[in-house]
């Protein structure tokens, strides 16, 4: 029997029944061992009440998306098998405990094993608290996966809560494992090739974005706590003070950014994070940070909205808002990671860009990117480009302080902060004429509207060709555009449909204002008839301001453009995205699918 490159199992049950905690707990384990691992969590705003899901994908190659349909179920209640029945597929395990009937949701073709997780913890423990870690190693017999590293990581969970709760723990861990081994057979099928042994990190895209800001040089960060994003507040809050940094939980979400205003006019790099709601409360501060020219970094970690929506559930609706939020005009940039590796990287790459261009720039991640566990490669911190603002000085320069010229390629000049000797300005929202000085005057409003605008030119220029494009052996009239967190998922599914022999191009763009214009011309230009574009949100946001900027050239190649849109707190699979293009192609001739 061939074996295959990849297990997806799903952990669901009822909330405060320990289902994160367990998943986390299988997915530290796998990445300690050397697995690729790719975890996607679902949870409800509530404490008690509600299913929570976790998924682990774990694989011996990298991986793409955290999978479509699981391989192995393990549910703790009713509720879980019933949802999940309908995505099981040939050949899948579900395991749960006693429910006094069969489960005919369950396919045929679907093998159940009904073990007591209850019992197992009650038995060795007193109680029922521990059922879920006494699941975990039912799992984990059935699977013949090493205990040790599971029972290492169980420990180091449940340290801060005392020695009698460790050891509970561990008891139930050993119960289960010892259950699950009896059903060995059942879990054989699953095995796939040994992992390679290197060192990886295991990331959530909070914690990536978190690490960034910190190698990028970030030293002051305000916040106010608001899901999904509020885990970069909590890590900062324990690692800016060891590197002489400060982070303050402000009163709010305007305070945040109006703070980290105030420290880039101090020659501090500042960023700050939150949500759709909370960057609706700072359009108002983002136009600051553009008139008086400020760097700072503005981390949005979508949720599903509108208004309080859907606080812990996926979406990617808040793209038009970052493009364009702001009355006036202003210079910015708009960067969406797609990877828990690229939440570390772009994160570097938006404070370089920040005091590269004295603007402010948006971090679009989103809620599945943000508390999905990813393992990366460690990054090699030697060979990180880390942008070091030039500060005016005056023995140097030799010119006397101008802080707002109108230069020929609109770039800014280097700034002063406060102490520098002759280096004084005012900085503010009013207009105002190249010293700072409030000017209304309709020659001086010419002259910075244009310098203004020469700066996003100048933005553009630098952003026009930088982006992932995936081209195919052959040629193809079939193209997908995507980003953020949707993205990897698509390339997942472009690849699935290689296997068919569609053969489908991609551009990936992480900079997603200005748009990449020299990258996405190109792409356009390749021989596409057809431009597939899949994102997290009702209207097509993304493909919007794609036919808005891009009109000529769509219509000069005769381009169609088919949007693949979901909006309903998850996050798409691949098999989803395949499908809606499968679908499309489906409507064309048979020729042209054949070709």
């Amino acid at each position: 029997m061939d074996q295959q490159r990849d297990l997806v199992v799903r952990f669901e049950g009822d909330s405060g029944d320990g289902i994160v905690s367990m998943g986390r707990i299988f997915a530290r384990a796998a990445a300690r061992t050397g697995y690729h691992v790719y975890t996607y969590s679902t949870f409800l705003a509530v404490v008690r009440g509600g299913q929570v899901t976790f998924q682990a994908r774990i694989s011996d190659a990298p991986l793409w998306s955290q999978g479509s349909d699981p391989h192995i179920l393990v549910a703790l209640n009713r509720q879980a098998v019933a949802e999940n029945a309908n995505q099981l597929g040939k050949g899948a395990l579900v395991i749960h405990p006693p429910f006094g009937a069969p489960c005919e949701e369950i396919p045929p073709d679907v093998e159940v094993l009904e073990i007591d997780f209850k019992e197992i913890s009650e038995s060795e423990t007193g109680g029922a608290r521990s059922k879920n870690i006494a699941a975990l190693g039912v799992l984990l017999g059935i699977l013949g996966f090493e205990k040790d590293p599971v029972a290492q990581i169980v420990s180091e969970s449940f340290r801060g809560k005392g020695t009698d709760v460790t050891t509970a723990n561990l008891n139930a861990l050993d119960a289960g494992y010892e259950e699950g081994a009896k059903y060995a057979e059942h879990g054989a099928r699953f095995s796939f090739p040994s992992p390679e042994l290197r060192p990886r990190l295991l990331l959530s895209g909070n914690e990536a974005v978190a690490l960034g800001a910190l190698a990028a040089g970030v030293r002051f960060f305000a916040g106010y706590p608001i899901t999904p994003a509020s885990e970069i507040m909590e890590w900062l809050a324990g690692q800016l003070p060891k590197v002489g940094g400060v982070m303050i939980q402000a009163e709010d979400e305007i305070a945040s950014l109006a703070m980290c205003l105030g420290a880039s006019y101090g020659g501090v790099k500042a960023m700050t994070a939150t949500s759709g709601p909370g960057l609706s409360l700072m359009i108002e501060l983002l136009g600051l940070a553009g008139m008086a020219e400020l760097p700072v970094v503005v981390v949005d970690v979508q949720r599903a909205g509108p208004s309080t929506g859907m606080p812990t559930k996926e979406a990617q609706g808040d793209l038009v808002l970052a493009a364009y939020g702001s009355h006036g005009e202003i210079p910015r940039v708009v960067i969406a990671p797609q990877t828990v590796a690229d939440c570390f990287t772009q994160t570097v790459r938006a404070v370089n860009v920040a005091h590269q261009f004295h603007i402010p720039v948006i971090v679009l991640s989103s809620q599945s990117l943000s508390h999905r566990m990813q393992t990366i490669d460690p990054p090699d911190m030697s060979k990180l480009e880390i942008f070091e603002e030039p500060i005016y000085d005056p023995e140097r320069d030799k010119t006397p302080f101008v802080r707002y010229p109108d230069t020929p390629d609109g770039l800014p000049v280097p700034r002063s902060i406060p102490g520098v000797p002759g280096g004084m300005y005012r900085c503010g929202g009013l207009e105002h004429n190249e010293l700072g000085n409030p000017d209304f005057d309709p020659a001086v409003r010419r002259r910075m509207v244009s310098r203004r605008l020469k700066r996003m030119e100048a933005i553009a220029n630098a952003f026009r060709g930088k982006t992932y494009r995936y081209d195919t052996a052959q040629a193809t009239p079939w193209g997908l555009m995507s980003w953020g967190a949707t993205a990897p998922v698509a390339m997942e599914a472009i690849r699935d449909l290689e296997k068919e022999g569609i053969a489908i191009r991609a551009l990936l763009p992480h900079v997603l204002w200005p748009m990449p214009e020299n990258a996405i011309r190109s792409f356009l230009a390749s021989g596409i008839r057809t431009l597939f574009i899949a994102e997290l949100n009702a209207t097509a946001q993304f493909a919007e301001m794609l036919r808005a900027h891009f009109t000529r050239e769509l219509l000069e190649h005769g381009i169609e453009v088919v949007t693949i849109t979901k909006d309903e707190g998850l996050p798409f699979t691949p098999a989803e995205i395949s499908h809606s293009i499968r679908s499309h192609l489906a409507k064309q001739s048979v020729s042209e699918v054949v070709q």
